[in-house]
């Protein structure tokens, strides 16, 4: 059995937390040391005595990004999987995204099937302006651009980080998660910036996990809204050029163009600085 290391990110989760991590140590056919980030919770913790746990309090809420990372270096396992704290895992699911991830060295991240879900509502092409647009006024649940995948396993390029199975020789190679996002899109990123490094993303149907539907209609009237939206259109600008082979914007998205061309400018410094990460490399 590979090891792999568990990360589990929390922040006041109460009872979800450890139904996450017990479902962690039910899993089969893998060795799996669990590392919880506890970005400055309140209450104290509900977990079990276990030797495979290891715990990590911070004093403040390092965001997303930066807890995630936390944890990951902590570990040395050849793969890492980074679990929200409101997923379970299905018993065989993590032995079967590992398998996955040994079998094919080209692939970065395994992302999983959500039970009661479409693939397309947790894994797809590239999210675009219109469709994060679409996603803020609830018009839409899923990652557009291609039809509803079947088969056992199928390439997209991005899943989101409920739940990714990371191959941590890659994860090395991109630096990590960008700890600039504190509060979103860090998952998308992160999986498309592997994309541009040369490597493959992937969602498994036989890797079944439990997770509640990602949330809608996310207000933009709160700070956190409002974080959430720079952060977004920071991402957007970053990645505007992925993919213009088979183009996922498409030409109803151009009018993220003219009108908006200023916004350029004034945040170049946010695109330079991210250069040094983005060149593309053979995995």
């Amino acid at each position: 059995m590979s090891p792999v290391d568990v990360v589990i990110l929390t922040w006041n989760d109460g009872l979800l937390l450890r139904h996450a991590v017990d479902s962690v140590l039910g899993s089969v056919g893998v060795d799996a040391r669990i590392i919880i980030v506890d970005n400055g919770s309140d209450d104290a913790l509900n977990l079990p005595s276990h030797p495979s746990i290891t715990l990590i309090r911070n004093d403040v809420n390092r965001g997303v990004a930066g807890g995630r990372n936390q944890g990951v270096q902590q570990g040395s396992a050849p793969y890492v999987l980074l679990l929200d704290s409101d997923a379970r895992l299905v018993p065989d699911a993590l032995a079967a995204m590992l398998t996955q991830l040994i079998e094919h060295p080209d692939i970065a991240v395994i992302g999983p099937v959500f039970v009661g879900q479409r693939p397309s509502e947790s894994g797809g092409a590239a999210p675009t302006f219109r469709t994060k647009v679409d996603r803020l006024r609830g018009a839409r649940s899923t990652y557009v651009g291609r039809e509803e995948p079947e088969g056992d396993a199928w390439d997209v390029d991005v899943v989101i980080g409920a739940c990714q199975c990371i191959r941590r020789s890659a994860y090395d190679r991109v630096n990590g998660i960008d700890e600039r996002y504190f509060y979103g899109p860090e998952d998308v990123d992160f999986c498309m910036r592997l994309r541009n490094a040369g490597w493959r993303v992937q969602q498994l149907a036989a890797a079944k996990v439990h997770h509640p539907p990602r949330r809608r209609n996310r207000s933009l009237f709160t700070r956190r809204g409002v974080a959430h939206a720079w952060a977004v259109t920071q991402f957007l600008w970053r990645h505007r050029g992925f993919g213009r082979e088979d183009r996922g914007f498409g030409r109803e998205d151009r009018g993220f163009g003219r009108e908006d061309r200023g916004f350029g400018r004034e945040d170049r410094g946010f695109d330079e600085n991210w250069r040094d990460v983005e060149k593309p490399v053979s995995p």
